[in-house]
């Protein structure tokens, strides 16, 4: 990265995160970056973050919880009350009052009509914009058609966003910077290469100074704890066809940038995670890490080594064949948590063929066994409505989910995410129109195809709990609850209470 021998810097910089209501935790991407910034110079920093506004609907988690796939909670033991103003306009407001250089937003595809609906009021000014994240790595040309983005940024930001920085407060052409593309009068005059992977062990130290200390707090099985992510890895070495992290590998690749995937030191780890821990007060950690357990076994004694002075509860994300007897007790001795494990499909076939997963499912049985016997709570992740998929194929899902000894069964609608190879499959099978944006947290299935119809889909996605809990003898009345009918509706209702009265605690038939 360049750094600049100026030491107070003017340039004024607004941090735009346009996070749906409550969604996942603080983005480490901004909390990086703004540490970045800060360690040269840059102290003039805001941000704006919609995370926490009322927006009268209810969250993803709250979704979740009236479909009996995530255990109740509630924010009022910590005192927690959501924003009831209009982020809109206290947006337009911190403009005002803030004044602003630059704004750099982070976006996904999930946000990005609200980062335009942010951008409407404010596109006349003179404002730079600069918009990065996944969304516009994986589709850069529907950025740009924004007359009121100036910069997108491809790929990784800490670099690029510093030099931007630098450029900007010594009023200096930043039309050349690796990773940037960049517009000028409404027109691309720049689509820069990407610069060489960065050593993830040099960034600093996040700075969650940025964020509303009320944003540190999420919800975990029903409570609520200050939670910080946590990046052992960036990157991933696997190649899942729903997800847009093997695009990154070959973006990387094609243009002789590097790996993409690359691992810090657990020395590295244990820095960030001390001063995490006493300057912020953390009580959770969430490692944001794409497959925690995509590490050696030496790698992984080294963890726990480190891990062992902290002993915090924390969550982490992995794939059933990366879990093995002794991990499950190690990882139980220094206190995980919780452990999210992709099932993603229950017909090996299809999961292979499709999916992009190529493993038995008795891995996944004896993965979930084996945390179950260390003590270690766990999340199932499935998909639903995938490409060419049938009821019968749905049901193979069902199967395996039933014989998961898990706490908790999250399925996702398939969303077909621009970046990812089924995002290009479902265009070349017209299941998709071309222009339309991926949202993961959407009842209905985006696909029209002739294997299974949009209600189909809506209809196993509200009972796919039900269906993997009860017992078989309930499987007519849950059929019933699949459609949106009077009688349907009564019936859902009547079975979700049946559920929840048993609290994650239903025993199947043998």
């Amino acid at each position: 990265m360049t750094k600049s021998n100026k030491v107070e810097k003017k340039l004024k910089i607004l941090f735009l995160y346009p996070n749906l209501n409550m969604s996942t935790l603080v983005p480490n991407a901004i909390s990086i970056l703004s540490a970045v910034l800060k360690a040269d110079g840059f102290k003039n920093i805001d941000l704006f973050d919609t995370t926490f506004y009322d927006t009268k609907e209810d969250s993803k988690d709250e979704d979740r919880v009236k479909s009996g796939q995530v255990q109740p909670f509630n924010f009022d033991e910590r005192g927690i009350k959501l924003k009831q103003t209009d982020m809109f306009q206290d947006f337009f407001q911190k403009i005002e009052e803030f004044k602003p250089d630059v704004i750099y937003a982070s976006i996904v595809e999930d946000t990005f009509p609200i980062f335009k609906e942010f951008m409407k009021p404010i596109e006349n000014r003179k404002i730079m914009v600069l918009a990065g994240g996944v969304f516009p790595t994986s589709a850069p040309e529907i950025i740009a058609r924004l007359n009121y983005v100036d910069f997108i940024c491809i790929g990784e930001g800490e670099g690029a966003i510093l030099d931007l920085s630098n450029a900007l407060e010594e009023d200096k052409d930043p039309s050349n910077i690796p990773n940037l593309w960049v517009k000028k009068n409404g027109t691309i005059v720049a689509k820069n290469p990407i610069r060489s992977a960065l050593d993830v062990n040099s960034l600093p130290v996040q700075d969650l100074s940025i964020f509303e200390d009320v944003t540190l707090h999420r919800p975990m099985m029903g409570k609520i704890y200050r939670m910080a992510p946590v990046e052992t890895q960036r990157g991933c070495p696997y190649a899942c066809t729903f997800c847009n992290s093997p695009e990154k590998n070959v973006l990387y690749d094609d243009q002789n940038a590097g790996d993409f995937f690359r691992k810090r030191t657990i020395k590295n780890v244990y820095i960030e995670l001390k001063e995490l821990v006493e300057k912020y007060r953390i009580e959770y950690i969430f490692f944001v890490t794409d497959t925690f357990l995509a590490m050696s076994d030496n790698e992984f004694d080294e963890f726990c080594e480190m891990y062992s002075e902290f002993k915090l509860p924390f969550f982490m994300n992995t794939r059933p064949e990366t879990i093995t007897t002794y991990r499950a007790k190690k990882l139980k001795e220094v206190n995980c948590s919780r452990v999210n494990i992709g099932v993603e499909h229950g017909n090996q076939k299809f999961r292979a063929d499709v999916v992009g997963r190529n493993y038995k499912n008795e891995f996944a049985i004896k993965a979930f066994n084996l945390m179950f016997d260390a003590g270690i709570s766990t999340v199932a992740n499935s998909i639903v409505g995938y490409p060419d998929e049938t009821r019968e194929l749905v049901f193979d899902t069902i199967e395996l989910a039933r014989k998961l000894k898990c706490d908790d069964l999250n399925a996702f609608t398939f969303a077909p995410y621009h970046g990812t190879s089924l995002r290009l499959l479902c265009e070349d099978k017209n299941y998709i129109d071309p222009d339309a944006l991926a949202h993961i947290y959407t009842h209905d299935s985006m696909l029209t195809m002739p294997t299974l119809s949009k209600p189909e889909i809506r209809g196993l996605m509200k009972t796919f709990v039900f269906y993997a809990r009860l017992p078989r003898s309930y499987w007519k009345e849950i059929k019933l609850a699949e459609l949106e009918t009077k009688e349907g509706l009564a019936k859902y209702d009547e079975l979700l209470t049946l559920y929840s009265e048993n609290s994650f605690n239903l025993a199947l038939e043998s």
